[in-house]
C-alpha cells in the first residue's frame, strides 16, 4: 500500500501537538449534566444504575437507624459505594453520548429494529413461546371439537344428552311419496323462553309458532304445514277442525299421509288422542270411510320400526316403513332384514343375520357372525344402529348389540344398553 509521506507526517504533527484534553469537573457535577440531558431522560440504563445506590443508600439509612451498634468503618465503606455508583453511571451515559454523536457525525443509519435489546428480545422470545403454546392448545381443542362434530355428523338421531339447555319439536313432513317422515328439532331455551316467556307452551302452542318457520321445500318435501283449518285443544285430546274443502281427503294415499303427519307431530306429548270435526262441532266423515270418523290414538298404537328413506335431494332419513305397526319388539327388529317395497330401504346389510330376544332390561340384539363395524361403510353401520334403537324405543325399550367386535361405536358403548332416542332426523331450527 503507498503513503504520502507529506499527509503522514502532517497528521502526526498534528496529533503531537494537539492540546491535551482535560476535565476538572467532579463526578457529581458530571452526572448532573447527564441527568439534565432531554436525550437522556428515558434511557433505561441510566436509571437503572442510579437506581441502585438510591435504593441502597434507603437500605443504608434504616440500617444505620435500626443497627446503630455497627462501627464507623463499615458505615463509611457503605456510604462510599454511592460515588462508585454515580462514577459508573457517568462514565457509561458520557458512552452513550460520545458514541451516538460520532454515529451522527458520520452519517451512520442504524437500523434500530435489526439489533432489539436483550430484554425486548427476551420478550419476543416469551410472547413466541405463549404464541406457540396457544397455537398447540387452539390446535387440540379444534381436533377435539372436528371429532365430536364427525361423531355426532354420522348420529342423525336426537338424545338426552342434546338437550341440556333445549327442548324438542316433533313434526311429521310430508314427502314426494305422500308419506311422512318424522323430524326432531332442537330448540334452544332461551329461544323458547323468548317466544313464550317463563310459562311452558303446549305442543300446540309450539307448533304454531314454529311449524311456519320451516322451510319444507329447501329439504325436498312438500309445502304441507301449518294445517289447514283450526287446531284446539280439549283436556287430553288435540281437535283437528277441518275445513269443507281439504287436500286431505282427496284419496287414500292424502288420508294415509295426513294421519302420519299428524302422528309423526303430536305422539310423544300430552295428547292421548286426535278428534277430527266439521266446522258445526259434528264428526268428520272422511270420503274413504263413509261413516263419521273416530279419534285416533297418540300413543299406543305407534310400534314402528325403522328404515332408510331418500328424500329428491339425496338427504337421508331413518322413517318407518309405511307405519307398519307390530304387537311386540322381537317382530318389528326381525322383520327389519325384509324388503318390503322400492320405497324404503333396509339398513341391515345383505346375508347378515341375528336373533331378537327381550330381557327385564330391554332388548339384546345377538350378531350370528362377529360383526365388524369398520368392515362397513361408517354411515351405514351407524344407521344399521341406530334405527335398531329408535325400533325398541318406539316399544319405549332400550336396546343392546352383543358379538360385535367393536366396543364402543362413534360414542356409543356397545358393551352396555344403548340410550333411546328422544326422536330420529335431528335438525336445528332456522
Amino acid at each position: 500500500m503507498t503513503h504520502n509521506q507529506f499527509d503522514d507526517d502532517h497528521l502526526e504533527h498534528v496529533l503531537n501537538n494537539a492540546p491535551k484534553l482535560s476535565d476538572r469537573r467532579s463526578k457529581e457535577e458530571v452526572l448532573n449534566r447527564l441527568l439534565a440531558d432531554a436525550r437522556l431522560q428515558d434511557n433505561i440504563h441510566l436509571q437503572e444504575a442510579i437506581k441502585l445506590p438510591i435504593d441502597e443508600e434507603k437500605t443504608l439509612q434504616e440500617q444505620q437507624h435500626q443497627e446503630s451498634t455497627e462501627t464507623a468503618v463499615t458505615t463509611k465503606r457503605k456510604v462510599r459505594r454511592w460515588p462508585i455508583f454515580m462514577g459508573v453511571a457517568a462514565v457509561f451515559a458520557l458512552t452513550v453520548i460520545v458514541g451516538s454523536m460520532s454515529l451522527k457525525n458520520k452519517d451512520i443509519n442504524v437500523d434500530q429494529a435489526s439489533a432489539p435489546e436483550t430484554a425486548n428480545y427476551s420478550t419476543m422470545q416469551d410472547e413466541r413461546a405463549a404464541k406457540s403454546v396457544e397455537k398447540h392448545d387452539a390446535l387440540m381443542d379444534s381436533n377435539i371439537v372436528a371429532e365430536h362434530e364427525r361423531i355426532m355428523s354420522l348420529r342423525s338421531s336426537v338424545y338426552e344428552e342434546d338437550l341440556t339447555d333445549a327442548v324438542v319439536f316433533h313434526i311429521g313432513l310430508a314427502s314426494r311419496d305422500a308419506e311422512s317422515v318424522p323430524m326432531t328439532y332442537i330448540i334452544p331455551n332461551e329461544r323458547v323462553a323468548t317466544d313464550f316467556g317463563e310459562d311452558k307452551p303446549t305442543t300446540l302452542k309450539m307448533y304454531e309458532k314454529y311449524a311456519p318457520q320451516i322451510e319444507e321445500e329447501a329439504k325436498g318435501f312438500t309445502s304441507y304445514h301449518p294445517y289447514e283449518g283450526e287446531l284446539k285443544e280439549k283436556g287430553d285430546k288435540i281437535i283437528h277442525v277441518l275445513p269443507e274443502n281439504n287436500d286431505y281427503d282427496i284419496a287414500s294415499a292424502a288420508v294415509n299421509e295426513y294421519l302420519g303427519t299428524l302422528q309423526d307431530t303430536f305422539s310423544d306429548s300430552e295428547y292421548n288422542d286426535i278428534e277430527f270435526e266439521n266446522p258445526d262441532g259434528t264428526a268428520y266423515e272422511f270420503s274413504q270411510e263413509g261413516e263419521p270418523s273416530k279419534s285416533m290414538a297418540l300413543t299406543s298404537s305407534n310400534h314402528f320400526n325403522y328404515y332408510l328413506y331418500q328424500n329428491e335431494d339425496g338427504a337421508e332419513y331413518l322413517s318407518p316403513d309405511f307405519r307398519r305397526a307390530f304387537p311386540t319388539v322381537t317382530e318389528a327388529i326381525t322383520d327389519m332384514s325384509n324388503i318390503n317395497d322400492d320405497i324404503y330401504k333396509s339398513v341391515v346389510p345383505e346375508n347378515m343375520t341375528y336373533t331378537v330376544s327381550e330381557v327385564a332390561e330391554g332388548v339384546i340384539v345377538t350378531f350370528e357372525e362377529p360383526l365388524d363395524l369398520t368392515a362397513m361403510d361408517p354411515v351405514r353401520a351407524t344407521q344399521l344402529i341406530e334405527a335398531m334403537m329408535l325400533t325398541a324405543a318406539s316399544f319405549d325399550k332400550q336396546l343392546r348389540l352383543d358379538n360385535v367386535v367393536q366396543e364402543s361405536w362413534e360414542g356409543f358403548d356397545l358393551t352396555k344398553f344403548l340410550p333411546k332416542p328422544v326422536g330420529a332426523n335431528k335438525q336445528y331450527m332456522p
